[in-house]
């Protein structure tokens, strides 16, 4: 089909739609496509450095036809990048040095101020595996369309030392990525350091200002958090631009506040499902913690963690209000990606200190009650070996969508990284999964 008569198809579309749905629901619907569009290649532009055409050919290709007329207007000298569909769904992306880009949803962006710090120098020695190089090549041979399964980057890290890493074209070692929902594995730190430090506890409740008792929500403990089994109502459905994620994500000013606002339709504890909304929670109540004792909340991932490991590539992105979203944004180069999965695999010790409470790791892949054995505190856990079938039960993990991944295997002392492009008819069973396997065969 021709350009012209795809947009005179898009037109007739968007035409019906207003007669049917009316402009005010169909700007609701638009917003929630083009804020996606305007978040991720802010982020792509000013983070990872890339080029708009380049982001446009490629990052949102088979997600929805309409996202092709989505107008981007790119401003580097004011640092914003706008977006708009047919007109509807206006949206403004926001970049600040050490911040990231912040979707501005007409409410204003809170001024956040954000201190350097030292990073401790960590480089890992080079010690080429090729039988282990000669499998992950593999992540870079899909057979299904090149744009809905491309992997940018992968390596391996064994015994502390880079035993096999891959690029493709346009991306290399120094190249910012985008985490998605790895970074509630960071997010579960954070926590930890935090509790390490007695200023939370997993027994703790009533823990935002609007659930105190009588309200059942004050029942809800940091613990049920952590394993995703609030019983608070979250629909975690990307596809439907009225679900609660793509509300939080693409509508919201703060998003734990949003988060925290939901009704409880389970008792806290009883089940365990799968909520964007529970980890930006867990990061409001870090940063309520935090001011309360008066200890900067914007400082406290580089100063704890980032600077510690030398992430020195790591940026965690904020909302509006200020919080750090933590469900869904950091970018950070693949190597920074491997430490923090070495932290894990080294049970929270760095440089002969130990970051994370003793057990903390132990912990984490627990699995959580009514989880199939599945999931634990935060990360992917494979206690029943049904996320990673033929490995060891103590392997565990942190997945993002488009197949974003940081995997740690304590028995070969190794941690696998893959990030990239991944949607349908790629998935992980098919797709990443063999390739996983056969690294860890020839580990």
């Amino acid at each position: 089909m021709s350009r012209k008569k795809k947009i005179s198809l898009a037109i007739v579309c968007m035409v019906i739609l207003f007669s049917l749905l009316g402009v005010s629901h169909l700007n609701k619907m638009a917003k929630i496509g083009v804020g996606y569009m305007v978040k991720v290649t802010c982020s792509e532009v000013f983070l990872a450095e890339r080029e708009i055409d380049a982001i446009m050919a490629s990052d949102f290709s088979d997600i929805d036809p309409l996202m092709q007329h989505v107008r981007l207007k790119l401003d580097k000298s004011q640092n914003t990048l706008k977006g708009s569909l047919f007109g509807l769904g206006k949206s403004i992306g926001i970049y600040r040095d050490g911040l990231g880009c912040t979707l501005d949803i007409g409410d204003g962006v809170n001024d956040v101020s954000i201190q350097d710090v030292d990073y401790i120098q960590h480089t890992y020695n080079k010690n080429l595996n090729l039988t282990v190089q000669t499998e992950l090549l593999k992540f870079f041979n899909s057979k299904n369309n090149p744009n809905t399964f491309v992997s940018r980057g992968a390596l391996v890290i064994q015994n502390g030392q880079l035993i096999a890493e891959h690029y493709a074209d346009g991306f290399n070692q120094n190249s910012r990525q985008q985490s998605w929902s790895m970074s509630k594995g960071f997010t579960q730190a954070l926590i930890g350091m935090a509790v390490k430090d007695g200023l939370l506890h997993l027994e703790d409740n009533e823990l935002m200002p609007a659930w105190k008792a009588p309200d059942p929500r004050a029942e809800i403990t940091l613990g049920h958090l952590l394993h995703m089994a609030s019983g608070l109502e979250f629909r975690e459905d990307y596809l439907d631009p009225f679900s609660h994620v793509d509300q939080m994500l693409f509508n919201q000013s703060d998003m734990g506040e949003y988060a925290a606002s939901q009704a409880l339709i389970d008792r806290p504890g009883s089940t365990s499902i799968y909520s964007s909304g529970s980890t930006n929670i867990i990061s409001k109540l870090l940063r309520n913690t935090l001011d309360k004792n008066s200890i900067s909340y914007h400082d406290y991932p580089n100063q704890k963690l980032f600077g510690k490991l030398g992430m020195s590539s790591a940026v965690f992105e904020v909302d509006a209000s200020g919080s750090f979203i933590g469900s869904s944004y950091i970018y950070a180069t693949l190597r920074d990606f491997a430490k923090f999965g070495q932290l894990y695999l080294q049970n929270g010790l760095w440089n002969n200190e130990q970051l994370l409470p003793i057990g903390w790791v132990d912990y984490t892949r627990t699995p959580a009650n009514h989880s199939d054995g599945k999931y634990g505190s935060h990360w992917s856990v494979n206690a029943s070996q049904k996320n990673f079938p033929d490995l060891p039960t103590d392997v565990i993990a942190l997945g993002g969508n488009d197949g974003q991944y940081i995997i740690v295997i304590p028995d070969k002392n190794a941690v696998i990284v893959r990030l990239g492009i991944m949607r349908e008819p790629a998935n992980f069973e098919n797709d990443l999964y063999p390739v996983v396997k056969a690294i860890y065969q020839a580990l």
